[in-house]
């Protein structure tokens, strides 16, 4: 399964199917005080590519800097210190345990996230790439076969990584500059 990500900012995105159905979407609030990203699930139109039936609110990510971000998923406030915590000595690793009590880990690279069950890749972000060296692609999220039950927390989950692995590399106006594109209802 390809989560193709319509804005490579995964704060303020519209995340699409290989097919262009809208599945997801992001939008993070501009403020001075904590932030928060908005992370809707949308029931796509099967006969309008871009069209919504319906969308609900999967979760709200409240990003601080000097204490633990939490993140309001099923009812629960989880904060990313218990939830995800930092593994590894860089702190390079996070690591949650999914639905069906397996631990995941995501791996943080330079360039991309990979999550891990055990040894197994199971999911993996492919950046965008402009054609230079390969052939041209949006971003997007690749998930395989063995998470597909748990989707949702998938993509929650690497939102929050990917933007731990962008960490300095955005400027505070990006979430201004990069502001969502609302699926079409």
């Amino acid at each position: 399964m390809k989560l193709i990500f319509k804005r490579p900012h995964v704060r303020n995105a519209v995340i699409t199917n290989e097919q262009g159905h809208v599945l997801y979407s992001t939008s993070t609030s501009f403020s001075f005080g904590p932030r928060v990203t908005v992370v809707k699930k949308h029931v796509p139109n099967e006969f309008i590519i871009g069209r919504v039936e319906s969308s609900e609110i999967l979760a709200n990510i409240h990003w601080h800097t000097f204490s633990s971000t939490v993140i309001e998923y099923g009812g629960i406030n989880l904060a990313t210190s218990q939830f995800i915590p930092t593994k590894g000595i860089l702190g390079r690793r996070r690591v949650f345990r999914g639905p069906d009590g397996q631990l995941y880990k995501w791996k943080i690279g330079p360039r991309e996230c990979i999550l891990m069950l055990d040894d197994m890749e199971v999911a993996r972000h492919h950046p965008l790439n402009l054609g230079f060296k390969k052939a041209e692609h949006q971003a997007y999220l690749e998930i395989f076969e063995p998470v597909e039950h748990m989707v949702d927390l998938v993509v929650l989950t690497f939102i929050y990584v990917e933007k731990l692995r962008r960490g300095s590399q955005e400027s505070p106006g990006t979430d201004r500059m990069h502001a969502p594109i609302e699926p079409a209802n």
